[in-house]
């Protein structure tokens, strides 16, 4: 089969692999229809992923057709339409039990090696999707693949940040970064508050959320509206969806007292220089958070059936599997906001 992988830090290869195999009883193989390019992809190719082993097949974002089942799968059949999330957790540990698959101890996520055991992901055409009940969730035919992709991670972490951040009717909410986690929670964040200003540096990332009814401002300007917007108090939620430690500091600097950061940006700083007068004397909540596409992606199916959300606004680039090293430097540029990948 033909599939895209990471040949080495900065240079993406699309070529043949073997065919993925059943392995164990409740595994399933999935014909990939649609499969999308997420900034957690760029992670790796960036060579910020300690031990990832060049040669892993990359993404966890993808939508397809059961083609194969184990013997121990009894719900899922052949030719069914599928989204798979895009972890692995065994729902048996006791985070699983308790509601918190994001923490599962055996914790895999597609298209990664090295900080985790290694799993080759969907930009391909066949993957191999084990623990297939749990992972893979039917599609009814009103909902697109297109849409559907968004259900396997983008879409979940933006809800999760507006939910975990306890936004609440009439709210103000500041979203702090407009890639495609940033819009997911812009989208979710405007069914519930009054106001949501949307914070970035990209021109075509502001107007795409303009557009959606938030209000968009670029970073320079950002401080001044939310303090005319709010009278001076600061936002009753700020989302970091951005992963910069800038953006982590602004995001503190724009809530209010006694007001949440609800952090879903991805961070790896070990030393960031959290101030804790700032915290204590303003008795600020800040909260990271990593999408729950278990528990939360039934709800956000139905949203999409009904009309409510509709993410596909976020799809920038369609292009065939095989022009996948040029789709992750549009991505990588800030060109496309989000490529779809068709194998």
């Amino acid at each position: 089969m033909k599939a895209v992988f990471l040949d080495k830090p900065g240079l993406i290869g699309v070529g043949d692999v073997p065919d993925p195999t059943i392995q164990e009883s409740d595994d399933a193989i999935v014909s990939v229809t649609e499969t999308a390019i997420c900034g957690a992809d760029l992670l790796p190719f960036h060579g910020h992923t300690p031990g990832f082993e060049n040669g892993t097949i990359m993404g966890h974002e993808f939508v397809g057709e059961v083609v194969a089942v184990g013997s121990a799968v009894t719900s899922l059949v052949v030719g069914q339409r599928v989204v798979s999330t895009s972890t692995v957790s065994d729902g048996t540990c006791q985070h699983c039990r308790s509601t918190r698959p994001s923490q599962c101890t055996d914790r895999r996520l597609f298209g990664y090696s090295g900080v985790y055991p290694r799993l080759d992901g969907g930009q391909a055409e066949l993957v191999r999707v084990p623990r297939a009940e749990r992972l893979l969730l039917p599609l009814p035919d009103s909902v697109s693949a297109e849409a559907a992709v968004f259900l396997a991670d983008v879409l979940p972490t933006g809800y999760a940040a507006v939910t975990r951040g306890g936004v609440k009717l009439g709210d103000t909410v500041v979203v702090v970064g407009c890639g495609p986690v940033g819009v997911m929670a812009v989208m979710c964040a405007l069914r519930v508050a009054a106001t949501v200003i949307a914070v970035d540096g990209v021109t075509s990332r502001r107007q795409l959320v303009s557009q959606l009814g938030a209000i968009a401002v670029d970073p320079e300007s950002a401080d001044s509206m939310i303090q005319e917007l709010t009278d001076g108090l600061g936002a009753d939620v700020v989302i970091e969806a951005a992963g910069a430690p800038g953006a982590l500091t602004a995001s503190l600097g724009f809530v209010r007292g006694r007001g949440t950061v609800s952090v879903v940006g991805a961070h790896f700083e070990p030393d960031y220089p959290l101030n804790n007068g700032l915290m204590f004397e303003h008795e600020i909540c800040l909260r990271f958070t990593i999408g729950d596409p278990f528990n939360d992606r039934q709800r956000l199916l139905g949203m999409i059936e009904a009309g409510v959300l509709d993410p596909t606004v976020l799809v920038s680039h369609r292009l065939p599997l095989a022009q996948a090293a040029s789709g992750y430097e549009l991505f990588d540029s800030k060109e496309a906001s989000k490529v779809i990948l068709l194998p």
